[in-house]
């Protein structure tokens, strides 16, 4: 079984000048949009470019996320995907890559009503976070196919990303067999 291993990285050099720090981040949160495929989480591109980031087919509804909690924290876990990443890898700076749009603290925060509920936002953003990083263990070799993927290509629409996921798994299902 393969395992993450944290890459060597200095503080002091940040993750957006590293190609393969980046592409890591942003191939964490493709494949975890990917495994939950739900309208907010469909992907319509993932760049690697001079504005690298991952962009969504829709934008969350604010009101289909405050009546529907599953929704709700599949949209947040997938938006933790980065800093959850950037914490496997040992990486200082992994949020930087974020994307303001899809701020997992933000999100939740808009759609609580329940005022206990916002009492512990920061107790469920540590839980999502990781529960992201339970995935992206479980999801390492997907995460490196696209990523490798991602910095060859430098840009993978959702049918590319599907087609490495599906790859990884297809690879790893026979390895176990």
């Amino acid at each position: 079984m393969t395992r993450p291993l944290p890459a060597p990285h200095t503080a002091t050099a940040p993750v957006s000048n590293d190609p393969r720090a980046v592409s890591l981040l942003l191939a964490a949160e493709a494949v975890l949009a990917h495994l939950h495929p739900r309208a907010p989480l469909r992907l319509a591109a993932v760049t690697l470019g001079e504005t690298p980031g991952v962009t969504y087919a829709l934008a969350p509804d604010p009101q289909a996320l405050a009546l529907n909690r599953g929704l709700r924290e599949e949209v947040a876990l997938v938006a933790l995907a980065r800093a959850a990443m950037a914490r496997l890898l040992n990486f200082v700076d992994g949020a930087e890559v974020g994307t303001p749009e899809r701020d997992a603290r933000a999100l939740l925060a808009s759609t609580l009503r329940d005022p206990e509920e916002l009492e512990v936002l920061d107790a469920q953003l540590a839980v999502l976070e990781a529960r992201a990083r339970a995935l992206l263990r479980r999801s390492w070799a997907e995460v490196e196919v696209v990523a490798v993927g991602l910095r060859e290509h430098g840009t993978l629409d959702a049918q590319a990303v599907a087609h490495r996921v599906a790859c990884a798994q297809g690879i790893r299902g026979s390895l176990l067999n």
